[in-house]
């Protein structure tokens, strides 16, 4: 009887030995075809940046967010409260993840959406220098088209670059100046104003073709840079939503970068695993057919340009004056070994009037 007794005892006590699996990320379950949903989340779930700014009490979008995402640290969840809150009724109809984030971010509260907020400038200007349009736009999302590949792979790195070359015009394509009164050849060109904090570019595998009149999916290889630079602002890639299948019908995943153990992680739906070794199309890139949305985060603290900092001191008149070793005298700056004098000199000078006040009296 005893030992009958001691048996689950002893089962518990061999658990209890037994090493728990530490599970860091959790799945969400897939209510029909919300893949495109799933995916999203998993991207702004691993983006702390955005959690501190949800507002837990207002708006409702912001809300379910901010609930989701807590249950999201301990378990698999559901999405059907987010789906509610942004007017998704039809959850078997598969959605565009790039829309499905747009709608997000529209629906949350603006200091939520502005970890992923830039603005471009874009300005046409006359040969003369005049300012035929200057306009600033603001954006979640930058665009990257994929055509005109020649079967070639697509460097996200060059296409990012593209955005921001200048444009000339000239001949039947002269633009009006109202300072010329007259058409002229003209330049224009697209700026970063405002970097975003986080950055986000649209692969656009999905166009439409004047020539069928009819929308299509280009399935062409991309390479994924890591780092991402522009100006003084530097950006590493932390976050993947992929499609998978058809322009009619398809697959979204995501796969991202986490922070705890910097492990890449797949995210299929209620599914997690780790990422096998990413095949390397060059040195510092990723090579993808499927990926779909990239995800950035700008440098947190990004380091001084060291190369830059010599440069201006060196070539600064006045620290090259003070650091000149002819303007010392034994080891000290000329101006202060001077004023040093000075005082010792002044000091002297009084001492001696009080020892002749003292000895005259």
């Amino acid at each position: 009887m005893s030992s009958s007794r001691k048996r689950p005892h002893e089962e518990e006590k061999a658990q209890a030995k037994k090493p728990k699996v530490i599970q860091l990320h959790y799945g969400l379950y897939n209510q029909g075809a919300t893949c495109y949903l799933n995916s999203v989340l998993q991207v702004l779930f691993m983006t702390p940046e955005l959690h501190d700014r949800l507002d837990s009490k207002s708006p409702e979008t912001d809300q379910e967010l901010w609930q989701v995402f807590n249950k999201m640290k301990v378990e698999k969840c559901g999405t059907e409260n987010i789906t509610k809150s942004l007017g998704i009724e039809d959850v078997h109809l598969q959605r565009d993840a790039a829309e499905c984030l747009d709608l997000i971010l529209c629906k949350v509260s603006p200091s939520a959406s502005e970890v992923f907020q830039g603005e471009l400038s874009y300005m046409t200007k006359c040969s003369k220098g005049h300012t035929i349009n200057d306009e600033k736009n603001p954006f979640w999302t930058l665009p990257l088209s994929l055509q005109n590949t020649n079967d070639a792979p697509y460097s996200v790195e060059e296409g990012f670059e593209m955005l921001f070359q200048t444009n000339s015009y000239s001949g039947d394509n002269m633009v009006y100046c109202n300072e010329c009164e007259k058409k002229t050849e003209a330049t224009s060109g697209c700026d970063m104003e405002t970097f975003p904090q986080n950055l986000i570019l649209l692969l656009k595998r999905f166009e439409f073709d004047f020539s069928t009149m009819s929308y299509f999916k280009s399935d062409c290889c991309v390479d994924v840079p890591y780092t991402l630079q522009k100006k003084d602002k530097k950006y590493t890639l932390y976050g993947m939503v992929n499609h998978y299948g058809s322009l009619r019908g398809g697959h979204y995943t995501a796969t991202i970068l986490s922070d705890e153990d910097k492990t890449w992680y797949e995210f299929n739906d209620a599914h997690v695993d780790k990422v096998e070794e990413q095949h390397l199309a060059k040195p510092g890139t990723y090579s993808s057919s499927s990926a779909y949305l990239l995800v950035y985060r700008g440098d947190r603290h990004p380091k001084p340009n060291k190369s830059n900092v010599e440069i201006l001191v060196r070539g600064d008149p006045l620290n090259t004056q003070l650091n000149d070793p002819s303007n010392h005298i034994c080891g000290f700056k000329r101006e202060h070994f001077f004023i040093a004098l000075g005082s010792i000199i002044a000091f002297i000078v009084i001492l001696t009037i009080i020892l002749a006040t003292t000895l005259t009296t």
